[in-house]
């Protein structure tokens, strides 16, 4: 009589227990699923490196959202084995928890020696992996290339008009 007594007033019968961690193991398994997938070119991928802990890392680096922006692009660090290539052989991709935080780096001229010579700081934060996506692929955003060249020529054209040229005509008969 003492033991269901005992059973009853528990907030948590063994019941429910077990219960509850079934929810936490379906809970892992959606934390495990949502996964962002990062997507750049083999030119944002640096030399691989071995930290202290004696693994290899890769440097990536994070081209500026503006193209006239000259600063130095901003860089994170992923294991070796979390760096793949794609199936084209052209681009670079990694995965990542989309609920995590990335630690950034980016170099910043804090002034000059005597000798003139530039002095560098570098600065850390933190940012979620979300957003670290949407700097990673702001390339995406810009406009294409090859529309930029075809405005370019067209205005080209347009202001250096060459203007037929009569006397290399007769020049050219009269040699024949």
């Amino acid at each position: 009589m003492g033991k269901n007594n005992i059973q009853d007033n528990l907030a948590f019968k063994p019941e429910d227990i077990e219960t509850a961690k079934d929810d936490e193991a379906s809970k892992d398994q959606n934390r495990e699923r949502q996964e962002i997938t990062l997507k750049f070119g083999k030119g944002c991928v640096g030399d691989e490196f071995t930290g202290k802990d004696g693994k290899s890392y890769r440097e990536i680096l994070i081209p500026n959202a503006d193209p006239n922006d000259k600063t130095p692009w901003q860089t994170f660090v992923l294991r070796s084995n979390q760096v793949h290539e794609n199936q084209f052989g052209k681009g670079m991709w990694c995965k990542l928890p989309a609920d995590g935080m990335t630690t950034i780096q980016r170099s910043v001229k804090v002034g000059q020696d005597e000798n003139g010579k530039n002095i560098w700081q570098k600065q850390w934060r933190k940012v979620s992996n979300t957003e670290l996506k949407k700097m990673v692929e702001s390339y995406k955003e810009r406009t294409p290339m090859k529309d930029k060249l075809a405005h370019k020529k067209e205005e080209s054209a347009r202001i250096n008009k060459p203007e037929p040229d009569v006397a290399k005509g007769k020049d050219k008969a009269m040699a024949i």
